[in-house]
């Protein structure tokens, strides 16, 4: 009987689908991608949004109006997932403009994450002003663990010869905002999404 009962727990017990610390996806390469998931399990997701372009317009003479994009928001954590098909988004970086910088796209993991691309600079007016960090991400799957949920960094402002730094990355260099000055009106950098697995579920 007893020898029974340990061939049926043999045979029902879990297996992990990879082992445990495998990398199953990594990328900063603006683009949608698609991740399909062999098993049930805890998960560890980074997931950080594309930062917003610097801008810098000329509102005569030498008199430069300059303004950093905002860096896009980011979450790293735990979660269970279940297995399936994944689609995953990393948003890429706002271009540099003359007078507005382009918005940062947002990056996701499916409906578990979606983190905001930060906003590009805003070089209008007598002073301008830098562009919004991305809002704080949307968690739509129960965490386990956080390490990081937040949004992203505003860019700064500048006149004449006084640069505007674009707002810093939350994580990694990823996702940060561009800087501006009359002669440079940088692109934020891409965003970046991450998934390891970690060990099956509890």
């Amino acid at each position: 009987m007893l020898e029974f009962w340990s061939k049926q727990l043999l045979l029902s017990a879990k297996s992990d689908p990879y082992k445990p610390e495998t990398v199953l996806f990594e990328s900063a390469t603006p683009g949608t991608y698609s991740l399909n998931l062999a098993g049930d399990g805890v998960y560890e997701l980074y997931c950080i949004a594309g930062g917003g372009g610097g801008s810098s317009r000329n509102s005569g003479g030498s008199v430069y109006i300059n303004s950093g994009g905002g860096s896009g928001s980011g979450f790293i954590g735990t979660m269970q997932l279940s297995k399936g098909i994944y689609s995953i988004t990393i948003g890429a970086g706002g271009n540099g403009g003359d007078t507005y910088g382009g918005g940062g796209g947002n990056s996701a993991i499916g409906n578990a994450i979606v983190s905001y691309g930060g906003g590009g600079g805003n070089a209008t007016g007598l002073s301008g002003s830098g562009g919004s960090g991305g809002a704080i991400p949307s968690v739509n799957v129960a965490a386990i663990s956080i390490a990081l949920h937040t949004g992203g960094n505003n860019g700064g402002s500048g006149r004449g010869s006084t640069a505007a730094g674009g707002g810093s990355s939350v994580y990694g260099g990823w996702g940060a905002g561009g800087m501006a000055n009359k002669s440079n009106r940088a692109a934020g950098t891409a965003g970046y999404v991450k998934v390891i697995y970690k060990r099956l579920k509890p």
